[in-house]
């Protein structure tokens, strides 16, 4: 269970959840436990095999259907965490808008473990992700993963704080007796950065919504290490944002969606959107 339930970005009790629903609307098991350990059964092996056949054949489906067309059109579903929805997301619009009126661009703002869970099941077509996630969360087989850009870290810190003057990088280890405001992924960076430094931070609020995180930080309660450069500031409450004295203060975006959509010209077409925005 522990394993599938890694596979599908879920937790235990999430995909033991989902397990249970799938048995009542079969009507029949289709897994069991083998001394300490769940496997499928024999209709649960037919059942696998046949959702990865119907996944590809959907895709191929739509592929076809949108290449017979005379423009290109259909639904691409896309999912974005904050900075990149924030950063790009908007000029895709307008981008998709004038070179490919007919496609319906729908999407979700979600965590890269929810974006690649609902991927796996079909329910997206591209998830946008941050590099330093990759090995926490793992990638499936069968999907295609491409760079988009690079975005910067910035040390975010009240305006009147003792360091918000100073011109020079500031190092980690100066911020040792802080209190940190941290994201529900980007804490796993600022994990590594202050332990590096040899110290553990001392995390007093976690949020994953980054007008959150910027706000405790505007009012005092702590600092934090975000993705968010002076234009996407502009949107936010008033912080000062200083470079750190770091080789590692920055990440790749990027984009995962199945192999088998590749063939999808809508797909193909977004795809090639967020290329020409970061060319």
């Amino acid at each position: 269970m522990a394993q599938a339930a890694d596979a599908l970005y879920l937790s235990h009790s999430a995909a033991s959840h989902r397990l249970a629903v799938l048995e009542r609307e079969v009507g029949v098991p289709v897994a069991e436990r083998v001394g300490r350990r769940l496997q499928l059964t024999e209709t649960g092996h037919v059942l696998a095999s046949s959702v990865k056949r119907l996944k590809h054949e959907l895709d191929s489906i739509d592929a076809l259907i949108e290449q017979a067309q005379h423009t290109v059109a259909g639904r691409v579903r896309i999912g974005l965490f904050q900075t990149a929805a924030l950063r790009m997301f908007p000029q895709l619009l307008d981008d998709l808008g004038t070179r490919y009126p007919e496609i319906r661009l729908e999407s979700s703002q979600m965590l890269a473990a929810s974006a690649l869970a609902a991927l796996a099941t079909g329910d997206l077509d591209v998830a946008i992700m941050p590099s330093y996630l990759r090995e926490s969360v793992g990638l499936a087989p069968g999907l295609h993963v491409e760079d988009l850009y690079t975005d910067s870290l910035y040390l975010m810190l009240p305006v009147d704080h003792e360091l918000a003057d100073r011109d020079d990088p500031i190092e980690i280890a100066e911020l040792s007796s802080e209190k940190w405001i941290a994201g529900e992924t980007i804490n796993l960076l600022i994990s590594a950065y202050c332990r590096e430094a040899g110290f553990e931070p001392d995390v007093i609020h976690r949020s994953s919504d980054y007008t959150l995180m910027t706000t405790l930080v505007s009012n005092g309660y702590g600092i934090s290490i975000l993705p968010v450069n002076a234009k996407l500031a502009a949107f936010l409450p008033p912080v000062a944002l200083k470079q750190l004295n770091l080789a590692s203060a920055h990440y790749t975006v990027l984009a995962v969606l199945r192999e088998s959509s590749l063939s999808r010209p809508a797909v193909a077409a977004v795809m090639d959107a967020m290329r020409h925005l970061h060319a």
